[in-house]
């Protein structure tokens, strides 16, 4: 499979791009443009953005075609062999999960404008680009050449984000045997030996977790805007993270959470990049692809993006608990807790996920995933006096299912938390993943075993506080769950 992309208009946001199928042996062929993107579990119908769409045979005559759906094309390739498919792709979305060109820098998420051949997805694709000779790529895929670049199946090339500019910033540093880059699209004020610091001891930490970093090479690719943004993408051996407000950039709160983010999103690079859900294994690009599962996939990434950055020393304890109250006010904000289970909220993702939606309907499954984690964490390591903790039921997803090529459900995650925390726990998924109204004081309770309180202001704001009076029991534990030695 090939492509040759092109820049066609960058006053107005468009891609050129041109699909060549080759080796065709059949009377039709049907391709298909993905309708969601991994990392955002709801519909996109990515083909609205498509414009001058053409088949052409190898001899550049105009092929018949149909659309068999929104997103799905019937091509006729009766005694054709090959096949060009032409069209431009709307790019005009400079978050970090989409698409964007103009004068200054192209940036491509490819799942939104690259299609796959039915029943051809796991034959590998060469990537073309007609680009400036100043301008460099910044990406996971194998670079064949200056401007050219290699994926060996659709899903890896749907995976593979991209920036190209001849502004790019690259700085390597390696952890393990892993060669990690750190790119930059945009003006920044960091200080790159802090950062290359910082990132190497939260990405240690996580390696703890599950025993080994599963790449040889990972990428940050960092776009930085002028105005407001915040919004991070996990990818296979890449991260996309936008971050904005010039004015703000140069505090310590705005460098802490650009590591809050990319902490989160470098978890990812296991947690549902790897392990992975029954439902999602593999991806289905036409349709929803339905999972009760998000308070393990989002959920406990939230809770361990922030706790890898605690225990590893690069937050203190006061910036970790400014970082969870901050989450506990969303958490009390919403109404919707007491109306609808977070497990139930997951599978609505792909209904109204994403938005506000119908106030007090629903909840979120990074925040109300994030409570039940603690409270899935503290237990097991209370009940087990500090020896194991929700790091060993991720290890046991990561190494038994994820590298035996399985995906796993909610009966292998409950029996994961049973066999550290040695006790049952239907109560909790009763209670705290298809139950309503309960996290808080599950959460209440967890705290208080670890020498912790939450603090409720006249406005029932939450804070959380570390107690001035606990016993050696709750000094032993909170170490254990912190990594800060009393």
């Amino acid at each position: 499979m090939h492509y040759q992309i092109s820049i066609a208009d960058t006053q107005n946001h468009f891609l050129q791009l041109t699909y060549t199928i080759p080796h065709i042996h059949q009377d039709s062929i049907e391709v298909q443009l993905p309708a969601w993107r991994p990392g955002r579990y709801e519909l996109q119908n990515f083909a609205k953005n498509v414009r001058c769409f053409n088949v052409f045979d190898e001899k550049g005559n105009a092929i018949a075609y149909r659309k068999l759906t929104k997103d799905r094309w019937q091509i006729d390739t009766k005694g054709i062999s090959s096949v060009k498919i032409s069209y431009q792709y709307y790019s005009n979305q400079p978050d970090a999960g989409a698409c964007f060109v103009d004068e200054n820098y192209l940036y491509i998420n490819p799942v939104h404008c690259f299609m796959y051949t039915e029943g051809r997805a796991d034959e590998g694709y060469t990537l073309d680009f007609l680009l400036p000779d100043d301008y460099q790529i910044a990406t996971q895929m194998k670079q064949a050449g200056k401007h050219q670049l290699e994926a060996p199946n659709f899903d890896y090339l749907a995976d593979s984000p991209l920036f190209a500019s001849n502004a790019l910033q690259h700085h390597t540093f390696t952890v393990e045997q892993t060669q990690m880059h750190i790119w930059f699209q945009g003006e920044h004020p960091f200080d790159i030996e802090r950062l290359v610091k910082d990132t190497t001891d939260y990405t240690l930490k996580q390696i703890e977790v599950f025993g080994d970093l599963p790449c040889s090479d990972y990428h940050f690719l960092y776009l930085m805007h002028k105005t407001p943004a915040r919004h991070g993408v996990e990818h296979l051996d890449s991260t996309v993270i936008a971050m904005g407000q010039t004015l703000e950039q140069t505090t310590e709160e705005y460098y802490h959470d650009l590591l809050a983010i990319s902490s989160h999103e470098l978890f990812h690079l296991w947690n549902i990049k790897r392990i992975r859900p029954n439902d999602m294994l593999p991806y289905d690009f036409t349709k929803e692809n339905y999972s009760t599962l998000g308070y393990v996939y989002e959920g406990v990434t939230t809770y361990y993006g922030d706790l890898m950055l605690l225990q590893s020393g690069v937050w203190n304890w006061e910036q970790y608990a400014a970082s969870f109250t901050g989450d506990l006010k969303r958490h009390t904000s919403n109404p919707g807790r007491f109306n609808y289970s977070v497990a139930e909220s997951s599978w609505d993702t792909w209904l109204d996920g994403y938005v506000p939606g119908v106030t007090g309907r629903k909840v979120s499954i990074y925040i109300e995933g994030m409570i039940a984690a603690v409270i899935a964490d503290i237990t097991i390591i209370k009940n087990s006096n500090g020896k194991y903790s929700l790091h060993n039921v991720l290890h046991d997803l990561y190494q038994q299912y994820y590298k035996h090529n399985k995906g796993y459900d909610e009966t292998i995650y409950r029996e994961l938390l049973e066999k550290y925390a040695g006790e049952s726990f239907e109560s909790y998924f009763q209670s705290f993943i298809w139950g309503k109204g309960k996290l808080q004081k599950g959460l209440e309770t967890a705290l208080d075993e670890v020498g912790c309180a939450l603090r409720e202001d006249i406005n029932a704001n939450l804070t959380l506080i570390k107690l001035d009076e606990t016993s050696a029991l709750q000094k032993q534990l909170f170490a254990k769950w912190t990594n800060i030695a009393e």
